[in-house]
């Protein structure tokens, strides 16, 4: 009886262009960003700004691009459309993000006015970008998806209006507040939240290998569009609440109703997409999208009773779990997945990278969960000796610079190295 033979790996083949080449420039820019909103949280309050400025990088600078960029492409794959946006918009965004930077920590109102209309023109071309696929696309399955991004774009922009009232302090006494409240609702729940639901639903179950429950999809797709337009009608009620008395009043307890309505909606669409994920194989990005999966329920319904109780204390802890617990993880999932098909231009390459990337996935996912407790905790200013949200941003920003190295650690092995692994 002849020794079995040793099983040969298979051939290492060339790749063609990755399906997220057109997704790189907005993910360098995004990473760029990214590091910065790690020094100017490291260095608290001495750099320009601190970190109120440090927040308007990771909205504007990370979220802006990642937003613009993936939206459309996944628009692109839904449609089958073939419209590509051109680099200049690429610049166009970056200079306005870069100017309204400038603009902030100098109270210059004419840089920040500048840049805050080149960032809304090129959200508003993207939105005619995305309008016009899905009107061209009778028909297509998921078409709601983009009609969700359409929305999640308008919401940017009735929030960067409300933002420029605020820091042109044209609106003063309680209705800076009321309006400052709006604007914040608008970028973190409407332009980031819309958008990261929508997202969750069609990209969720396929970035953790597995399929997401029969008719979840459809479900999402009507109660998402019930969700946005309740957000839209808490935002108009936010901005009114700055009239004093009873009435003010009325309007917040309207505004929690509908914040409601949209929590539900979020709520139905992270649980399934929760339950593919906890029986899906393990990968890089399953623990991390199991974490955004719990988080942003709680987030919204945590919103909801901060408005219904007027416990605007509690504001900045909310702001710290959206960004850490929620779009933090989104993102670093995001990019664990993608980064194999950017980087490597072989199978072998690929699979080197996605097995690197798997090692410590679920340390890594505890260190992000536990990085925006401590942040959330921190943010709410309990009483203690340990500088808690320094800790947290530490082990976050330890995860975010070791995945980036990891990912940009030499990938593409040659045949005879491919043989031998």
């Amino acid at each position: 009886m002849s020794a079995a033979q040793p099983r040969m790996p298979p051939p290492d083949r060339p790749v063609g262009p990755s399906p997220f080449a057109a997704n790189k420039p907005s993910i360098i820019f995004s990473l760029i960003y990214m590091t910065a909103v790690f020094i100017w949280l490291g260095a608290g309050d001495s750099l320009i700004g601190g970190r109120w400025f440090a927040v308007h990088l990771f909205t504007l600078g990370v979220l802006t691009n990642l937003i613009l960029s993936f939206s459309h492409h996944f628009a692109l794959t839904v449609t089958r459309g073939n419209q590509a946006v051109h680099p200049l918009w690429h610049g166009v965004t970056n200079s306005g993000i870069l100017l309204v930077l400038i603009g902030i920590p100098q109270a210059n109102r004419a840089i920040m006015v500048t840049g805050a209309t080149l960032v809304t023109v090129s959200v508003f071309a993207a939105y005619l970008r995305l309008r016009a696929l899905r009107l061209k696309a009778i028909g297509a399955r998921f078409s709601w998806l983009v009609r969700l991004y359409e929305r999640a774009h308008i919401a940017f922009i009735y929030g960067a209006v409300l933002g420029a009232l605020v820091g042109a302090n044209v609106v003063s006494g309680p209705f800076w507040g009321s309006v400052r409240l709006a604007h914040l609702h608008a970028n973190v729940l409407g332009w980031a939240g819309l958008t990261l639901a929508a997202t969750l639903v069609f990209f969720g179950p396929t970035i953790t290998h597995t399929k997401i429950v029969a008719g979840a999809d459809t479900r999402a797709a009507r109660q998402l569009k019930y969700g946005a337009t309740a957000l839209t009608g808490a935002i108009v009620l936010l901005a009114a609440t700055g009239i004093n008395g009873t009435p003010g009043q009325v309007l917040r307890i309207g505004a929690a109703v509908l914040l409601a309505v949209f929590a539900v909606t979020i709520t139905q669409v992270c649980v399934p997409v929760f339950r593919a994920a906890l029986h899906a194989r393990h990968s890089a990005q399953r623990p991390l999208i199991l974490t955004l999966t719990v988080f942003f329920p709680l987030v919204v319904w945590a919103d909801v009773l901060v408005v219904a109780t007027a416990a605007w204390r509690f504001l900045d802890v909310l702001g710290a779990s959206a960004f850490t617990g929620v779009l933090g993880p989104a993102i670093l999932a995001t990019l664990l997945y993608v980064a194999p098909m950017l980087r490597a231009n072989s199978t072998h390459g690929r699979d080197l990278l996605r097995r690197r990337l798997l090692m410590l996935a679920r340390t890594r996912a505890v260190a992000v969960t536990l990085g925006a407790l401590l942040v959330s905790v921190g943010a709410s200013r309990v009483a203690t000796a340990l500088p808690l949200s320094a800790i947290g941003f530490g082990l976050l920003a330890f995860v975010f610079s070791a995945t980036v190295l990891l990912t940009l650690a030499p990938v593409n092995v040659k045949p005879q190295q491919a043989a031998r692994s």
